[in-house]
């Protein structure tokens, strides 16, 4: 089976202590049964601790909601009693994600972690494959339809990675070949008259009031936003490039979902989405007075975290991309071209 990652995952290591937005806090963290069952019978005074903290196969987070193990310098007590190998699945694995597509597998790392953003945001997009024979097929869909999205993956890429093509441009044309491949895999999706761009964004922010908060500190964040973007400064050309490798990392992550449910457009909606909003924080953060690399990296992990690491948010922001009148792919191309 071929393995496909963006290149700058052979890149990534967890900072642990150093990371200021631990995964290992404010999260539920689920433990596989094959671990929770090696957990159970740990013998001492670590094993009676492992017990005492562990209720229905997921961690007891503390009133602070951190992990019980999350040392007071960041590390993991686990890692350092008993090994990196017994880990449980979810905590060995993020932020890592995979997909498995019959012959070939896919995988990367997912933004909503500093270490990864930082990568993300920092790193020229390439793919690299390798093989590993030791997995096997696994999934339910349409060969016939993953090989049209492969073929519509490659030319969102070439768009993408094309830095001749201005960012605003080249969504707007991913757009295009999304709304193109819908209608020839006839699942075609709803498209409402536009509005006007001023109203558009007010509505994108909106849309993200109305999503489920992780942290509580998000939806004052995007209230006050929302406020400040009629006097924030326009886009800053030096966030481009950051931009355009976040758009690069969710056609690769997402695209290729739409396997089993057909929803093309909906996802490349998903992706200028994300790049309207994370360009709108940016700007909202540089009238602060300075938005450099590590916020624009801050800012997209927060976002990431908000949005994507929430079934329920996603599932909600993906039929609003559906049937909303203020995301008709003619508006998202209005605020691309204005916005960013």
């Amino acid at each position: 089976m071929i393995y496909r990652t963006p290149g700058y995952c052979r890149d990534f290591r967890c900072i642990a202590g150093d990371c200021r937005d631990s995964c290992c806090k404010g999260w539920e963290i689920d433990i596989d049964s094959d671990t929770c069952g090696f957990y159970m019978s740990v013998d001492g005074e670590f094993g009676e601790r492992l017990r005492k903290s562990i209720r229905d196969s997921s961690f007891l987070l503390t009133e602070d909601e951190r992990c019980p193990f999350l040392n007071a310098q960041g590390l993991c007590d686990i890692y350092t009693e008993l090994g990196e190998e017994n880990l449980c699945q979810i905590c060995s694995d993020h932020p890592r994600y995979f997909e498995w597509f019959g012959t070939f597998k896919e995988g990367g790392i997912g933004l909503c972690c500093e270490a990864a953003a930082r990568l993300i945001l920092s790193s020229p997009f390439s793919l690299c494959e390798e093989d590993i024979p030791y997995e096997s097929a696994s999934g339910d869909y349409d060969e016939e339809l993953l090989s049209l999205l492969l073929d519509v993956r490659s030319e969102m890429f070439a768009v993408l990675t094309d830095e001749t093509i201005p960012l605003a441009e080249a969504l707007c044309r991913v757009l295009n070949i999304a709304a193109d491949a819908q209608q020839y895999i006839d699942v075609p999706a709803a498209e409402s008259p536009k509005t006007g761009s001023t109203d558009g964004l007010s509505a994108v922010f909106s849309c993200l009031e109305e999503l489920e908060p992780i942290d509580e500190h998000w939806l004052p964040y995007i209230r006050g936003c929302r406020e400040r973007l009629k006097t924030a400064p326009a886009a800053d050309s030096a966030h481009l490039p950051y931009l355009r490798r976040i758009a690069l990392y969710l056609i690769f992550r997402y695209l290729l979902k739409s396997v089993y449910d057909g929803r093309v457009l909906s996802f490349a909606k998903f992706a200028a989405f994300s790049v309207i909003v994370i360009s709108a924080l940016y700007r909202c953060k540089a009238a602060e007075g300075y938005c450099g690399f590590e916020e624009c990296a801050d800012i997209a992990k927060d976002y990431s975290k908000e949005v994507e690491y929430s079934d329920e948010n996603m599932a909600k922001l993906l039929e609003l991309l559906d049937s909303s009148p203020y995301f008709s792919c003619e508006l998202l191309k209005e605020l691309l071209r204005d916005g960013i």
